[in-house]
């Protein structure tokens, strides 16, 4: 009777990732979905302490015990959601307030002519205003300023609250000019960074693969730091990704990494 072998598993391997974030009780708050990861892999490193005899003359190896095992994983992600971007920057997302105002006289002291300048730039508000109207532009003269006038000395974008001084205009470089304008009531997203860059949770892999068995991935302890680069401008069409590594870690009452088939 002809041996019989068994059928090799091949696998082409499909998933979503989630990402549990600790408090700072390390309490789970919740698993996100971080979408579209078009690379997961795990790797072990492994070190081991090896005993050599000494009763002859030749030295050999006679015990050999695992003594460490480092498990890591590298991620990477290209669903470039705004809560993803904070995680890679180690940052936070938070909503931009913007009141009603007629601001008066904001100061731009000793502008370029061909320089761009922001309205509303602050400690407060760093990145300045937006959705401007009613721009005008005068200078800092007494008792009577110059009032220039817009497209010929000056070009404004409202919706993103900046001017240009035009170059040949009658603003001449190292004016001092003093700007009025209008700001409406308005919100916008902002993601900023944090002083922290590694997060501790918990890390799940849902497995839909395109061949081969499907086993979920659970780890219950993990830390996440940003590795490598994210583009901000970039020549091509290659789609934006970023990267993460993961250490995987074992909790005080648990093992490291879960791997579990599908019920019957």
């Amino acid at each position: 009777m002809a041996i019989t072998f068994d059928a090799n598993k091949y696998q082409i391997p499909r998933g979503r990732v989630y990402f549990d974030p600790f408090d700072a009780n390390d309490a789970r708050t919740g698993e996100r979905h971080l979408g579209n990861c078009p690379a997961f892999a795990v790797a072990a490193e492994s070190e081991k302490a090896d005993h050599y005899s000494s009763e002859t003359g030749l030295r050999e190896k006679d015990d050999s015990t695992l003594i460490e095992i480092n498990r890591t994983a590298k991620m990477t992600v290209d669903n470039m959601t705004a809560a993803n971007v904070a995680l890679f920057l180690a940052g936070s997302e938070e909503t931009v307030s913007q009141t009603a105002d007629a601001v008066v006289a904001e100061e731009i002291d000793g502008v370029v002519q061909g320089r761009f300048y922001q309205l509303g730039q602050s400690t407060s508000q760093p990145a300045g205003w937006r959705n401007v109207s009613a721009v005008v532009v005068k200078d800092d003269a007494t008792p009577t300023p110059t009032t220039f006038t817009v497209g010929d000395d000056y070009e404004v974008d409202a919706a993103l609250g900046r001017i240009r001084i035009v170059v040949g205009g009658a603003i001449t470089s190292g004016t001092n000019l003093r700007i009025d304008y209008s700001k409406p009531a308005t919100t916008w997203g902002r993601i900023k960074t944090g002083s922290s860059g590694e997060l501790r949770g918990a890390l799940r892999i849902v497995a839909d693969n395109a061949k081969g068995d499907n086993r979920d991935w659970y780890c219950p302890l993990v830390t996440l730091t940003p590795d490598g680069e994210i583009p901000v401008i970039a020549e091509g069409t290659d789609y934006s990704t970023m990267g993460f590594s993961v250490d995987i870690l074992k909790p005080a009452n648990a093992e490291a990494i879960y791997i579990d088939g599908r019920p019957a």
